[in-house]
């Protein structure tokens, strides 16, 4: 059962183990291996740099999946997908953007600091051109009717390797910003590694992951419970990470 190496769910402790897995993870959560900068097909373990800041990762090897650079006459933005791959199944999955301000005049308001359809939304600040600091407990549908390029590479990875994608993810995104600089870190699991689905659906769905279909049953409640809990642990690595940035 090698949680701290892989950071992988064993099939035993599925369901029953969830709350002890993720302590595990917090604890192996920052190996002491160097971040570097990576691209799509690379692999690293325990940080990620991305934009000038270092960028923390669960325990595991990750995949870069998607990796790309933006740029315009006000912003520069870096994109980075990863993977956390067991056997043939995507069981984690980590999406990270920064973007830097030419002119520091900050960002807009970030509109996805709370949605209706969120477990749990935590909103510090949002102010125009200024700080931002929010997170939240979400879902996150993999099979939209309109992809995004990100989701695109995603799904070209899991087929070009075959490997098992769940069609949403759940968990928690951070999102940090000022004059200069915006950093958003993602970070998901596939709920049917976790609890499993009815026979009628076969494979959870996004609706079935939203607050008020969370709110109608206790597992599902318990398991989101949970990743509130795991953000609440987390999000001081995230403090650093933000104020790791370095202007270029």
């Amino acid at each position: 059962m090698d949680v701290g190496a892989r950071g992988q769910v064993p099939s035993g402790i599925m369901r029953l183990g969830f709350g002890a897995l993720l302590a595990l993870v917090l604890l192996l959560g920052v190996s002491v291996a160097p971040a570097f900068a990576l691209e799509a097909g690379q692999t690293v373990r325990g940080a990620v740099q991305l934009g000038g800041m270092t960028v923390p990762l669960p325990a595991g090897e990750w995949t870069a999946y998607y990796a790309v650079e933006d740029e315009d006459a006000k912003f520069h933005t870096s994109k980075l997908g990863l993977v956390l791959i067991g056997g043939k199944t995507v069981r984690q999955m980590a999406y990270f953007r920064v973007s830097r301000s030419k002119t520091g005049a900050g960002f807009k308001p970030y509109e996805q600091c709370a949605q209706p359809h969120y477990f749990y939304s935590e909103t510090v600040q949002n102010q125009i051109g200024g700080a931002q600091d929010c997170w939240h407990v979400h879902a996150e549908t993999l099979a939209p009717d309109e992809a995004s390029e990100r989701q695109k590479a995603l799904l070209a990875l899991a087929k070009d390797r075959g490997l098992f994608l769940s069609l949403v993810s759940i968990g928690v995104r951070f999102h940090r910003a000022n004059a200069d600089a915006l950093l958003q870190a993602s970070y998901g699991w596939p709920p049917d590694l976790i609890v499993k689905a009815p026979k009628d659906v076969k494979f959870w769905r996004f609706q079935d992951w939203t607050a008020e279909a969370v709110a109608k049953e206790p597992r599902k409640t318990v398991v989101m419970s949970r990743f509130k809990r795991w953000g609440e642990e987390w999000r001081p690595q995230i403090d650093p990470a933000f104020s790791s940035f370095i202007k270029k």
